[in-house]
């Protein structure tokens, strides 16, 4: 056996070891709180019954930014009315917020903006929603479901790029969602 082949062998064959046992030196993941943990990824965003198409978004984060503050749906041109809009605890013990009938052309008027209407607190954690959807040809369909109220604070900053996570900015104008568009949250979290 050449010691001058071997050598250079052994070498190579530690450096390797080494360097296979390096670790990335990366910062820790933020735990997500648990009263968070089932937001996002768990219930559809999209809707459709016959002609209609209505994006719901899955989570928001009421805080007065102008990005992803209010929480509606977003409809196709199919979708007459909403009537019963309603947000409920998850418990559905409690109404958040409740309009009788949503006139989709003025949805700002209409959103929720996270406050209960009890106290006028914005609310934070897992929701249900509920309403029934009326299209052109007068046709009613329910549409329910759960999203989430984000607050805006560091340790919440994995919901920025969670995957599942569908935001009012990510709409489109038929009532559908686009998640290669960007959540636009720059200075929520």
């Amino acid at each position: 056996m050449n010691l001058k082949n071997t050598l250079p062998f052994i070498l190579l064959s530690i450096f390797i070891l080494k360097l296979e046992s390096c670790t990335a030196q990366t910062e820790p993941a933020q735990p997500i709180p648990e009263e968070f943990k089932s937001c996002c990824g768990i219930e559809p965003v999209v809707f459709n019954s016959r002609k209609t198409s209505i994006y719901v978004p899955n989570v928001f984060t009421p805080n007065g930014d102008g990005i992803n503050d209010t929480f509606a749906p977003f409809v196709n041109s199919e979708v007459l009315t909403l009537i019963n809009f309603t947000i409920l605890t998850p418990g559905k013990d409690t109404v958040l917020y409740r309009t009788v009938k949503f006139d989709i052309s003025q949805m700002r008027e209409y959103a929720w903006n996270g406050k209960n209407w009890n106290d006028g607190s914005v609310y934070s954690g897992p929701f249900v929603y509920g309403m029934e959807v009326m299209d052109q040809e007068r046709k009613l369909s329910i549409v329910e479901g759960w999203a989430c109220a984000i607050p805006c604070k560091k340790e919440m900053v994995v919901f920025k790029t969670k995957e599942g996570c569908f935001y009012p900015t990510q709409a489109t104008d038929e009532g559908n969602v686009d998640g290669r568009k960007p959540n636009l949250e720059q200075d929520c979290f």
